[in-house]
């Protein structure tokens, strides 16, 4: 009953469908583009053969034609016998009944059913022409299940029916129908619809051999399409755009219109996508290489741009990863510096991250648990305590949290000790700030409260070593008092008991250094007044001899040293000035001109700068003189001997107004004629003779007076 209801249901199908041209299905034979194959594949698979209605079988029913007469003609005789015509009657009945049943029959076997025939069919005593009718017209349909059920419509009749070998030919078509179904949905990129399509052929087709081959390079052609898919998304995963496009292109070589249509746009799509997603990361890389707090956030955000379906999201969580654990690590750096409120304020800029979401939690409590540590109280402390107690084992952070809690169990130690010390201390003696030192001596520099036990041991030292010093500087000040230089002995080696690094080792080092020069005063004012006194006497070298006897670093030095600069000075002074004398003795322009510049190098402090000034002046007027005496001879010498006399000599403007005068008279006067020097005569500067201009005698004697 099931098959019935399954077929009358194909039945009503077939009926709804109006399909005008219907031709066998068949594989294209070349290759063609992808449109062209994907529409001609989807429009074969629903051409079918139309299915012609076998001829009447017209012989049957001529033979039951004949049958019927030949009934007749025996009844025609019979009614001229002399039977009595019941027993015609009964004998006609008898000959017609079986006759016409036999006739009804065979036109029952012959005659083709019509298709509300085929719906209404109870398939259990339909005939075998009847089904193969039905089944032809099933497989009409372009559907798997259409063909299917027209085969196990006419597969259930014997192997020796009579229309075994119709039945069988249309089971091949049929099969081979649907394997091209099978193809198609191959090509529309349906492998697994496919295999099973396929796997319905019967078994017994001639063409079921071809089956498994054909699944077999179904398969291949997709494990192989699969691969370079596989491999183009690998390298969009490792931002490998040209290979990822390499790979692509092999698609398109494919013989699968899916993988070489659909699938390559999807790809190339995916290219283009995933590439302008790898330059945002490859900005987000960059940013993040530099390094600080703004910087790595602002790398996160361009990462948290990568959406969840693109190929780069694991690379940009990874990379999100590696900024958050940076941005955490900035924030454990402060924690361990205790700025826990920066830490803080870092941390919470720390991207979400199942991987980071522990750490970050854990920093967060830490950074709360310095608060009321910092505050230095023992509850403050406790409280910390408590709080970094509650990260167990297994916490990023629990490390670090035991770390804390030791530190802050060790400080609250600490802040007992300092209290206890700061009791000791409080009277003030020297007993009491030496058992508060001692006490606090027990806090290692080391300790989380070191710094503070170090610097109240400073404070209690130093008032300890006051207590400890201010006598004997006290007493050294006493014995300086009285002034002669055995008290301030006495005094100097009294503050020096206060050694290096005391707290008045400093005060004591200015008292000694005032008493020190106090007593170099004493002992080396007598040598400077000797010398000063030697020198008063013109005695300069005996001065300058016992001036040296000051040694540098004594208080008198830079006096005495002063000293001995201006008595060299003053005996060079001397030294000049007897040689200018010397040299201007020679009464020559050139000696006076050498005394001159001797005279010269008396300094402008020297006490004999006077001295030289008036022999400068004097030497100079006698340069002028001589120049005078030779213009009446040689004016050009005239002027070389008047051009030595220096500014410094008052005779300076009055020679320099001769020399214009004179170059004057060079310059109007023309030189007498002179008879031409044979080339072959060389002149020598001892060949060369000034030129004489005579002056007048009046002219002469004014110039003198003047000068």
């Amino acid at each position: 009953m099931n098959e019935k209801y399954k077929t009358i249901d194909s039945w009503r199908t077939l009926r709804q469908m109006k399909q005008k041209d219907q031709t066998k299905l068949q594989l294209p034979e070349r290759r063609k583009s992808r449109e062209e194959r994907l529409q001609q594949l989807r429009t074969n698979g629903s051409q079918i053969h139309k299915y012609k209605r076998p001829a009447k079988p017209s012989t049957l029913q001529k033979h039951s034609v004949s049958q019927i007469e030949k009934a007749k003609q025996k009844s025609l005789k019979s009614a001229n016998n002399t039977w009595p015509i019941k027993w015609l009657f009964w004998i006609a009945l008898l000959v017609i009944v079986p006759a016409g049943a036999g006739i009804t029959a065979i036109s029952a076997l012959f005659k083709l059913p019509s298709q509300a025939d085929c719906e209404a069919s109870y398939w259990p005593t339909a005939s075998a022409s009847k089904r193969l009718y039905c089944a032809q017209i099933l497989a009409t349909s372009p559907t798997v299940d259409s063909l299917l059920q027209a085969i196990n419509l006419v597969d259930v009749l014997s192997n020796d029916h009579p229309m075994r070998p119709n039945i069988d030919g249309n089971i091949e078509q049929w099969s081979e129908k649907i394997l091209s179904l099978g193809e198609l949905a191959f090509q529309d990129g349906k492998l697994e619809e496919a295999i099973k399509i396929a796997q319905k052929v019967p078994q017994k087709v001639s063409a079921y051999p071809l089956v498994k081959e054909q699944i077999q390079n179904w398969q291949k052609t997709w494990t192989k399409a699969e691969t370079t898919y596989k491999k183009a998304q690998e390298h969009l995963r490792q931002e490998e755009w040209n290979q990822a496009s390499m790979e692509a292109s092999r698609l398109l070589s494919v013989p699968n219109v899916h993988w070489e249509t659909k699938k390559y746009q999807e790809l190339i799509n995916d290219i283009k996508r995933t590439r302008k997603e790898g330059s945002k990361l490859n900005q987000a890389r960059e940013i993040g290489e530099q390094g600080g707090l703004d910087n790595l956030t602002n790398a996160v955000k361009k990462a948290q741009a990568i959406g969840k379906n693109s190929y780069l999201y694991q690379t940009a969580q990874k990379l999100i990863l590696n900024l958050g654990e940076q941005i955490a690590d900035m924030a454990l750096v402060e924690l361990n510096e205790g700025n826990w409120q920066e830490a803080l304020k870092i941390v919470n800029k720390v991207p979400e991250n199942d991987v980071l979401e522990e750490k970050v939690k854990d920093i967060e409590l830490l950074a709360r648990a310095h608060s009321p540590a910092n505050l230095g109280t023992i509850a403050g402390l406790e409280d910390a305590i408590a709080q970094a107690q509650k990260l167990k084992t297994e916490r990023p952070l629990y490390s670090k949290a035991q770390q804390l809690i030791s530190i802050w169990q060790q400080e609250i130690a600490d802040v007992k000790i300092i209290e206890e010390g700061k009791k000791l201390a409080q009277p003030g003696g020297i007993s009491d700030l030496k058992a508060a030192i001692a006490k606090l001596q027990t806090v290692p520099p080391y300790n989380p409260r070191g710094q503070d036990a170090t610097t109240l041991i400073g404070a209690w030292s130093r008032q300890l070593q006051q207590q400890e010093d201010r006598p004997y500087l006290e007493k050294a000040e006493k014995l300086a008092s009285f002034g002669d230089i055995s008290s301030i002995q006495a005094a100097i080696d009294e503050a020096s008991q206060i050694g290096r690094g005391r707290t008045l080792y400093e005060e004591a080092q200015q008292k000694i250094q005032r008493w020190t020069q106090t007593v170099q005063r004493y002992q080396d004012r007598p040598i400077l007044d000797n010398a000063e006194r030697l020198a008063s006497l013109g005695n300069l070298e005996q001065a300058i001899l016992t001036a040296q006897q000051i040694q540098q670093g004594r208080v008198l030095y830079s006096q005495a040293s002063s000293k001995i600069r201006q008595w060299q000075s003053q005996k060079e002074a001397k030294e000049n000035l007897e040689n200018a004398r010397q040299a201007a003795a020679l009464g020559t322009a050139d000696g006076y001109a050498q005394a001159i510049i001797l005279a010269q190098k008396v300094p402008t402090y020297s006490s004999r700068q006077f001295e030289a000034s008036q022999l400068i002046n004097q030497w100079g007027q006698k340069i002028l003189s001589i120049a005078m005496d030779e213009v009446n001879r040689n004016v050009p010498l005239a002027i070389e001997i008047a051009s030595k006399i220096p500014v410094s000599s008052v005779a300076y403007n009055s020679a320099q107004s001769q020399i214009r005068v004179w170059q004057t008279w060079l310059n109007t006067t023309t030189p007498e004629y002179q008879s031409p020097t044979p080339k072959s005569q060389s002149t020598t500067p001892e060949a060369v003779e000034y030129q004489t201009i005579p002056i007048p005698q009046e002219q002469s004697q004014q110039l003198r007076e003047e000068n």
